[in-house]
């Protein structure tokens, strides 16, 4: 036990700045044959998976809101956000107060199954899987109506600290990977803020996931055998372990920036850091 707090506090210590009290990032996302049917506000054959990185409260998750962008990725298209009373349950089930750091929450289309709520990590559960429109829904008092239909050209999905005022607000982003092999305004914001690493240079085919096989420094792929559920491969694979306590912290990362996002003028202040927890 004494191990496991050691190897968390010294994963925790080494996140970003934006990323410490966010407390989730974007870890995969698959994108499907785009096809919305009514009511699902989701393509029904493609999720979003996310990583807990610090123990994190329903209410925390509750509210906070995620998306994507358009195709072009040149503004903001989607606002959804976690259902409280189902994570509320999952909590409740498990017989604990907060979501802990490795946890993995996938939000996903009808078409990939019933929601999957049997969290217990004591036992080696670590993932749920929730359906968009049920555990996962629209926020409210937006001014974006969308849905998420994940675009071959391209698309950003995110998640923010705040619900978004409007298509081209990305102030409260505290995580987001993407793809776009000519990117608009929301992902070269993404490139600006969190690293050029976070956008894949590409345009990506029906039926392909893009995953990160990093950590807190992401190393994306676009791959035809997507992960639902499961840490990616690679030093993903080692850092979701040392934030489970399940294998030795690992060596420091490189440096990487790190930024403040002003309101919608979207003024970054870099700075490099040093530190991590991957191999």
């Amino acid at each position: 036990m004494i191990s496991r707090i050691v190897i968390v506090f010294w994963c925790l210590a080494m996140l970003p700045a934006q990323l410490l009290g966010a407390g989730i990032m974007v870890n995969e996302y698959y994108n499907g044959s785009g096809t919305v049917a009514p009511g699902t506000k989701m393509a029904r054959d493609e999720f979003i998976e996310f990583v807990i990185v610090e123990e994190t409260s329903a209410a925390t998750l509750a509210g906070m809101t995620f998306g994507d962008s358009n195709d072009a990725t040149s503004q903001l298209s989607s606002v959804f956000q976690f259902d409280l009373s189902t994570l509320q349950q999952v909590l409740a089930d498990a017989n604990l107060k907060a979501f802990l750091p490795g946890s993995l929450i996938v939000v996903k289309g009808a078409d990939l199954g019933a929601q999957s709520l049997g969290y217990d990590p004591v036992n080696g559960s670590w993932a749920i899987q929730i359906v968009a429109g049920q555990g996962a829904v629209d926020a409210p008092e937006t001014r974006i109506n969308g849905s998420v239909s994940l675009g071959n050209n391209g698309d950003t999905v995110w998640i923010s600290s705040s619900t978004p005022a409007r298509n081209s607000d990305t102030s409260g982003i505290v995580h987001a990977i993407g793809h776009d092999n000519a990117p608009g305004l929301v992902a070269n914001t993404v490139a600006s803020a969190f690293g050029s690493e976070n956008i894949l240079p590409s345009t990506v085919p029906t039926g392909t996931s893009v995953a990160n096989v990093g950590n807190t420094t992401e190393a994306l792929i676009a791959t035809q055998t997507p992960t639902l559920g499961q840490a990616n491969g690679g030093d993903n694979s080692l850092w979701i372990s040392n934030l489970r306590g399940e294998s030795p912290a690992a060596a420091p990362e490189p440096g990487r920036g790190m930024f403040l996002l002003l309101g919608s003028a979207s003024f970054i202040l870099r700075r490099k850091r040093k530190g991590g927890c991957h191999a």
